[in-house]
């Protein structure tokens, strides 16, 4: 039914399965909200003086992160978008016999979307790693060694996954496979969930899990000191603070559409005949996995009333922000 010459490929009515447009403007409705959402992050930080601590410096790290990743989806969306629907479908007759991609636009895509989303993974480990040293400790956990390895970790280690990746030529066309209109690891080659666990959903699925223990981890630090003082300012964070220990649940909720797609996947084939229960679930990832930047801006930017008074106050020209970094802990100084 396939073959190296696209004239003599039969494309019948069941071959036509393609995502409906409403997949596609979830992407970029996600997509175009999280760039805006990284720009308010990034001008935040710039600006608010109560946002000029360690934590909110790593919280731009995992953003830029995400603006990579909705850049990058944005970019493979409109590429779906603006694919030849007969040229799509014989490339994936042809790439079923010979797993050969040759669109750049897609590798590229793929390269940069999966360094960047196993960077935001590792990010938010590490941030959550920050918050709960500095609340034990009960200071800044902010070394220059630390910091070293936070940057070497989070960008170093997805990178050389990438490259990896990269090297065996396994980035490019997925055909749907547990993704949205973006590409990722190639929907043809023989061990594609291998890959796709080793690129992205392995360290996914770890750092739910991490994440989760480091926040029952301070919450039982917290209420022991509770207990133990009688009094909330003893475990020295700031009410908005508090947000930061909550950063595990936005990657859980964003992305575990997706993460149940990729499991979903690995056991019924889902790739050619998508039911009903993957196509809520394929318009959740679509939105999800682009959105983080969008609602950590929610989360840290407009949640944060300190910040967002400080912020409108600048707007209107009337703030007066007083000098120096603000500390995570309330009644530390960094």
């Amino acid at each position: 039914m396939s073959s190296n010459n696209s004239s003599s490929v039969n494309i019948t009515v069941s071959d036509r399965v393609s995502l409906p447009q409403s997949v596609l403007i979830c992407t970029f409705v996600s997509s175009s909200l999280s760039i805006i959402g990284a720009v308010v992050i990034f001008i935040t930080y710039c600006l608010v003086t109560v946002a000029k601590n360690q934590t909110r410096r790593l919280l731009v790290y995992l953003t830029i992160a995400d603006l990579m990743t909705a850049v990058g989806n944005l970019v493979g969306a409109s590429r779906y978008a603006l694919r030849n629907e007969t040229e799509y479908l014989i490339s994936r007759h042809q790439m079923q016999n010979t797993c050969i991609s040759t669109n750049a636009v897609c590798e590229v895509q793929s390269f940069v979307t999966t360094f960047s989303s196993l960077s935001s993974f590792f990010w938010t480990s590490i941030i959550m790693v920050h918050i709960m040293m500095t609340l034990i400790t009960q200071r800044e956990w902010s070394t220059l060694r630390n910091r070293v390895i936070y940057h070497c970790v989070s960008w170093g280690v997805p990178l050389g996954i990438t490259f990896l990746a990269l090297s065996y030529d396994v980035l490019g066309e997925d055909f749907f496979t547990s993704t949205g209109p973006w590409c990722w690891i190639k929907g043809c080659l023989p061990n594609v969930f291998l890959w796709m666990t080793l690129t992205g959903k392995g360290w996914e699925i770890l750092t739910y899990i991490l994440t989760m223990t480091f926040y029952i981890i301070m919450k039982i630090h917290m209420w022991k000191k509770r207990l133990r003082f009688r009094d909330r300012s003893h475990h020295h964070l700031r009410e908005e603070d508090e947000l930061y220990i909550m950063i595990f649940f936005v990657i859980i909720i964003l992305r575990a559409a997706g993460t149940i797609r990729f499991l979903y996947a690995s056991v019924e084939n889902i790739n050619n005949s998508p039911g009903t229960f993957d196509l809520v679930l394929v318009h959740i990832q679509s939105f999800g996995d682009s959105a983080q930047a969008f609602a950590n801006c929610i989360l840290f930017c407009f949640r944060d009333t300190a910040v967002r008074q400080d912020l409108w106050n600048r707007v209107r020209g009337i703030g007066q922000p007083i000098r120096g970094d603000a500390p995570l802990l309330a009644n530390t100084v960094n």
